[in-house]
């Protein structure tokens, strides 16, 4: 895995405030490092339902993903999803807690960490991810800002109509068509998960 797969919407960021303790980046551990379980998807949709279980909340809640951009839809209790979905076995309720119980996610960071050379490079990479013509996920760089003038920290680029304008100007150079685009990252450090924009 070369980059974070989840992200999540701002209806998701506002769910997860309102419902559990966990943060953002510990749902993505969880559903990016294999520690939830695919309790099925919405054929229709192609949205997958994760069971996963909070260690700080003391419960289990149901992750809604979509299947192909990684896209964390929202974040429901155990009892909306037994209202709006299908059941799920008991079974998969005590794999999830194990899954959490019997790993250290801060082992699995330093591992998915070693998978590359970590070093500090000059550029902040602006990247795009989209769907090619067999709908499966892409990344491709478009272009470097250097990092000296964000004080090398992707978190100080302005997110402005000129930096989207940028990023409409390199697409046309590419074949990649700006309405399969439905993420931009900001990569500075390999070490550390991308910024990632939905788009």
């Amino acid at each position: 895995m070369r980059h974070r797969f989840s992200y999540f919407s701002n209806h998701a960021l506002q769910r997860i405030e309102q419902r559990t303790i966990l943060e953002p980046n510990e749902i993505a551990d969880i559903i990016d490092f294999g520690l939830a379980i695919d309790t099925g998807k919405e054929i229709i949709f192609e949205k997958t339902h994760w069971l996963i279980y909070s260690i700080k909340d003391k419960c289990h809640f149901f992750i809604i993903q979509d299947k192909f951009t990684g896209l964390v839809i929202t974040i429901l209790p155990t009892q909306y999803h037994d209202n709006l979905a299908w059941p799920v076995d008991k079974e998969c309720f005590a794999q999830a807690k194990s899954n959490i119980e019997q790993n250290n996610i801060s082992e699995k960071q330093l591992e998915f960490s070693k998978q590359f050379n970590i070093e500090t490079t000059q550029n902040i990479k602006v990247k795009v991810r989209y769907l090619d013509l067999n709908n499966e996920a892409k990344t491709k760089t478009l272009f470097n800002l250097p990092a000296i003038q964000y004080d090398f920290n992707s978190y100080n680029v302005p997110i402005d109509n000129y930096f989207k304008n940028n990023i409409k100007q390199h697409l046309r150079r590419t074949e990649i068509k700006k309405s399969s685009v439905f993420a931009v990252l900001l990569s500075y450090k390999k070490s550390e998960p991308p910024r990632i924009l939905s788009w």
